[in-house]
């Protein structure tokens, strides 16, 4: 694995290997500058994936991938999001979408971290085909993204609005697709004595950077120790930023709905002893490797969401959990099948092109059961269950786990 990842950075154009040295030169630095020459892990993923111009997410970087660069050797890209993949994931999710338009009697959609803008168009297109006429507002904190956006979504340029802040009073639907994911974690490890350490980033003789332990501060080892039993020697990451955000972003809705989309776990899967080293990961052109340290600025780093931690931040801000359920079960429940049907299959290519895709929103070896949706109601009068937690829905296993 190692030599086949050494062998990518070698074949990287020379404006990415410029990127990264710029990258790992800034890091360095701010490293030579801290306090101790170390920094929480936590902050040096922040400026690997957030640093304008120069993050991951701040740079001119092909990020994301169409269905149609898979078979690439090195694909443009480094990962293939459900909205990428195919038109038919926002057909499927303005059903669930356009119920909590009518019952917040509102028609305002909030994206935060839209992507190329694929998810934004493919939903107002499909809420225009219903009779909706959608204000869609974008929250994203990337200037090449949204200058990507704003290309993309140029049909619609007088219904979207890019804003810099969460809006006070908020009404309508807020969606959050592959973003918690991304968001800095701080790293810690159990010791033999099952004290808790937090890992920092430091560098050696050569300026390469290295993972150092410390004693973590009471207020993080009270809240590791909460989720989880001591287990030595066992590794993990905890998203604090993602929770502060959620708190946050609910705060500010009057009334309306949360929709999170991710991969994750609820918190005893993904503390589970078989997890040892965490889920932290990082992709490069589609390869996946746990290194963080290989190609920071031209590379993405993720980790797998605590969607038990989601829940408790809901219930903490007098919110509801209005459901939570595999993607799979949730684009079922929203009568994805039926959508298929009325495609054109007319011929082999067609059925391939537009089942491929499916099959890997479907799949529970690919993001049909990795992925989760959580919705989160804020001021809901409803009774009656959402659309896409018709069935199977999971939330009563978030709730009971809160409880025990």
């Amino acid at each position: 694995m190692q030599s086949t990842i050494y062998c990518l950075l070698d074949s990287l154009d020379e404006n990415s290997k410029q990127q990264l040295h710029l990258m790992q030169s800034y890091l360095v630095e701010q490293i030579k500058q801290s306090r101790n020459c170390i920094i929480p892990f936590e902050s040096w993923m922040d400026k690997a994936l957030y640093t304008p111009n120069l993050g991951y997410y701040s740079s001119k970087n092909k990020i994301f991938s169409s269905k149609h660069q898979e078979s690439m050797k090195y694909p443009l890209g480094d990962f293939i999001t459900a909205p990428e993949l195919t038109s038919i994931f926002a057909k499927t999710l303005s059903i669930q979408i356009a119920e909590v338009l009518k019952k917040t009697n509102t028609n305002k959609i909030l994206e935060f971290g839209a992507g190329t803008g694929k998810l934004s168009f493919d939903l107002i297109t499909e809420l225009d085909n219903m009779g909706i006429k959608v204000e869609y507002e974008i929250i994203e904190i990337s200037d090449h993204l949204t200058f990507l956006q704003k290309k993309t979504l140029e049909p619609f340029i007088k219904q979207v609005k890019w804003l810099k802040n969460m809006p006070y009073d908020f009404n309508g639907c807020v969606i959050a697709n592959e973003l918690i994911d991304a968001m800095p974690v701080k790293l810690f490890q159990w010791d033999e004595h099952n004290c808790l350490l937090e890992k920092y980033v430091g560098i050696n003789n050569k300026e390469e950077f290295t993972l150092l332990n410390k004693a973590a501060d009471n207020q993080l080892a009270d809240i590791v120790s909460s989720r989880m039993k001591p287990i030595p020697g066992y590794s993990s990451e905890i998203n604090l930023i993602g929770e502060t955000w959620l708190t946050s972003i609910i705060k500010n809705i009057t009334n309306g709905v949360v929709f999170i989309i991710d991969y994750g776990f609820p918190q005893e899967e993904l503390y589970h002893p078989q997890r040892y080293t965490g889920t932290l990961m990082c992709h490069l052109h589609h390869m996946a490797y746990s290194d963080p340290f290989i190609a920071p600025g031209i590379q993405d780093i993720t980790t797998h969401v605590n969607f038990t931690a989601l829940a408790a931040v809901a219930l903490k801000e007098k919110s509801e959990i209005l459901g939570y359920t595999s993607l799979a079960r949730f684009l079922l429940n929203c009568n994805i099948l039926k959508i298929i049907e009325q495609m054109d299959m007319s011929s082999t290519s067609k059925q391939i092109e537009i089942l491929g895709p499916i099959q890997k929103l479907l799949s529970e070896n690919e993001m049909g059961e990795l992925f989760k949706v959580l919705a989160i109601g804020i001021n809901w009068k409803e009774n009656d269950k959402l659309v896409g937690f018709a069935s199977r829905d999971r939330s009563e296993k978030l709730i009971t786990t809160l409880k025990n």
